[in-house]
């Protein structure tokens, strides 16, 4: 009779790990199926009816906008992407005048708090008249996004071989040829690495959507702590809606993750960037 080998020190470290890791989301589809009573006498069992109409009372508050931030972060990380690997081609493989000093002013921005621009930033909106649009955060995301993934995207750029370059050049390539055909189909996995990097972030920013969008432009995040604020009612909070809401609202990011992944961890596993 074989006898029964127990986990090791080592895996039981990791089943526990797994444990904390999926208790937050068990927590989550637990409650977001809960009426109010029933969060009210257990906030971790499983309740024995299911309140489905939660997820269509959050779909409800919460399905604009998750279009705004849809809409918002699409175009502005589209835009980071391209600006910036335009920039780090320059950088890495091309000659110009104060190359060096010009990088290190860049890379010196990611040493600056977000928060000290924050003021000027909402000034200048306010200035332009671009605020309560989705200007007010798509120019700023675009500009915020630069220092972080050209620095990236030049470490990349400088591993490729400088004879990859030299031979599309003799056979006549401009530099438009070379990062079209060349540089961008090289460079899918670390983009893709960036972008998701851009998106997540974007996807969790309140601050700057609190200040300059009204409530028809309003982002994700904002009205999610909206629905916080006002999900008390008579000494009975909608615990279940909210829970909903964050349910759907990791959707959009699962689906990211889910599609993107396998280019995430190349872009993770070129070196460019350490985790």
């Amino acid at each position: 009779m074989k006898s029964i080998r127990l986990p090791s020190v080592g895996q039981w470290i990791l089943i526990i790990l797994i444990f904390f890791s999926f208790l937050p989301i068990y927590f989550i589809l637990a409650n977001s199926i809960k009426t109010p009573l029933d969060f009210a006498a257990s906030d971790l069992n499983i309740p024995q009816h299911f309140e489905w109409s939660n997820y269509a009372a959050a779909w409800e508050r919460i399905n604009t906008p998750i279009l705004n931030s849809v809409f918002i972060i699409v175009i502005s990380v589209f835009f980071i992407v391209i600006f910036s690997s335009m920039s780090a081609y320059a950088f890495a493989k091309l000659p110009f005048p104060l190359k060096n000093i010009l990088f290190m002013l860049i890379f010196c921005l990611l040493l600056i708090p977000g928060f000290l621009t924050l003021i000027p930033l909402y000034l200048q909106i306010k200035k332009l008249g671009l605020s309560d649009s989705y200007w007010a955060l798509i120019l700023p995301y675009i500009a915020g996004g630069q220092a972080f993934t050209i620095f990236v995207l030049k470490t990349f750029f400088d591993q490729l071989p400088n004879e990859l370059f030299e031979a599309a050049r003799i056979d006549g390539a401009g530099n438009a040829r070379i990062f079209t055909a060349i540089v961008l189909p090289l460079s899918v996995p670390i983009c893709t690495t960036v972008a998701i990097i851009n998106i997540i972030n974007l996807w969790n920013d309140y601050l700057l959507p609190s200040l300059l969008l009204d409530r028809a432009h309003q982002t994700l995040t904002v009205a999610l702590v909206a629905f916080e604020a006002s999900a008390g009612n008579n000494g009975l909070s909608d615990y279940g809606g909210m829970m909903a809401a964050y349910a759907l609202a990791s959707v959009p990011l699962l689906i990211l993750f889910s599609v993107l992944m396998r280019n995430f961890v190349e872009g993770i596993a070129s070196g460019s960037i350490k985790m």
